[in-house]
């Protein structure tokens, strides 16, 4: 194995404190049999709890950095990556517990200047991998596809983005793309919005099988953050997502059809959140264009010819794999 750099990781925290107990002393055993070394700085996200006390009476160890105020995911990231030392950086949520030695495949990958990310393996609690964690897509009449992989394998596969609760960046590369984009807040979708620019930039993402972690089926924000905003948040933001990266043509003669069948399914089954959710998504349509020309004036290659690139490369080894 080629000499490893320093990695830091980083935690962000919002009234996590039983997950930190819990966590903290696995990620600080992965660190301690990592080659590189480095550190761990938890962020905490302005939490009413004890975790702040929980870190600095049991993990003096452990860098951490506080926002008076809750901020949301990805400003609690930005401030770790500002603290943060080194160029190789994980993010890993305060919910997922690492095996011990799943630093170094991670970082093993990132070291090729051409990969923007990587994304460790999922176990779920009941053993099994999950096979969500390989974010490979199908894109037919404006609609992406999830493609399920029941085997991953020994060896890497390309996807099309990395979760934020579980993934190696190149902090450079990270910065260079502005890292979460705002418009995503408070949460969700943000990660699947960095993976699409980074790989138009000509940057890819990799899942490494060897690299595994569990996630724990409840976490920061489902314990902390009322159902329903939850909810419109994964709605809004899947909107997002889609206005920012689906093509111009697909969106008008597909997605329009059925924005308008689903606002009438869901007004007759009284879902009005969603039309929360959607009129949410509609303020934002100025910051979507805006994102979408930054996009097409730095872009390498076309979401369609991302995706075929991925499959492609998946398809010299996937048949072992599956």
């Amino acid at each position: 194995m080629c000499d490893l750099p320093q990695v830091t990781i980083i935690v962000p925290n919002f009234n996590g404190a039983t997950l930190l107990e819990n966590n903290l002393p696995t990620v600080l055993e992965a660190l301690a049999v990592y080659p590189g070394g480095g550190q761990i700085i938890v962020v905490d996200d302005g939490s009413a709890d004890n975790s702040v006390d929980i870190i600095r009476r049991r993990f003096p160890q452990v860098r951490l950095e506080q926002h008076e105020t809750n901020m949301g995911f990805a400003e609690a990231i930005h401030t770790g990556v500002r603290a943060a030392d080194s160029e190789a950086l994980i993010f890993l949520n305060s919910d997922v517990r690492p095996e011990c030695d799943f630093i170094a495949p991670l970082i093993l990958r990132l070291t090729d200047e051409g990969v923007f990310s990587v994304q460790s393996a999922i176990r779920e609690e009941s053993g099994n991998i999950h096979p969500y964690c390989l974010t490979r897509f199908r894109y037919r009449y404006g609609t992406l596809k999830r493609l399920k992989t029941t085997n991953l394998g020994k060896k890497p596969w390309w996807c099309l983005y990395a979760s934020g609760g579980s993934m190696a960046v190149d902090k450079a590369k990270f910065n260079e793309l502005g890292g979460f984009l705002p418009v995503f807040k408070p949460f969700y979708w943000e990660d699947f919005d960095l993976g699409v620019r980074a790989w138009r930039r000509g940057w890819r993402t990799l899942l490494e099988p060897a690299s595994i972690v569990l996630h724990q089926e409840r976490g920061s924000i489902q314990d902390n953050v009322k159902r329903q905003r939850v909810r419109r948040a994964l709605q809004r933001n899947k909107l997002l997502a889609e206005w920012i990266h689906f093509p111009i043509g697909t969106l008008a003669a597909f997605m329009l059809p059925r924005l308008v069948l689903r606002m009438l399914t869901r007004t007759l089954v009284g879902d009005f959140g969603y039309w929360c959710a959607l009129f949410g998504a509609l303020a934002r349509i100025p910051d979507v264009w805006a994102i979408r020309r930054s996009i097409d004036a730095t872009s390498t290659q076309s979401f369609r010819q991302v995706l075929r690139v991925i499959e492609q490369e998946n398809a010299c080894h996937g048949e072992m794999s599956s």
